[in-house]
């Protein structure tokens, strides 16, 4: 597995400005949520991701693209932005990896932007 495979995975969440948000692909480095509201690219971000059966934890993040409604970057993901992954601990950045290893290798995504 490389660190730029996305994943999608049913029931990952992230949580940004009091909003729980869906995460509509993951890879080790960075992911996309969905939302009609994103941040502005290049703004550091700070979030909590949530894995399934796991509680949240924090990351710090860039976000690095937007795809918005009017002129979409990619038109198989609804609105929201991609962010890279700046800072994480240790242990949740294995929870992610452990999380991608154990999904669907059909659930890749490897044709995604880089996030």
């Amino acid at each position: 597995m490389k660190g730029s495979d996305r994943y999608s995975i049913d029931g990952v969440l992230c949580h940004f400005d009091g909003q729980p948000l869906p995460v509509t692909n993951l890879s080790v480095g960075g992911f996309f949520a969905a939302t009609d509201r994103p941040p502005a690219k290049g703004l550091v971000v700070a979030l909590d991701l949530a894995l399934q059966g796991r509680e949240p934890f924090p990351v710090l993040a860039t976000v690095t693209w937007i795809n918005n409604g009017d002129e979409p970057q990619n038109n198989r993901l609804p609105r929201g932005f991609g962010v890279k992954i700046t800072k994480i601990a240790f242990q949740d950045k294995l929870a992610i990896l452990n999380v991608l290893k154990q999904s669907d290798p059909s659930r890749q995504r490897s044709s995604l932007r880089k996030i």
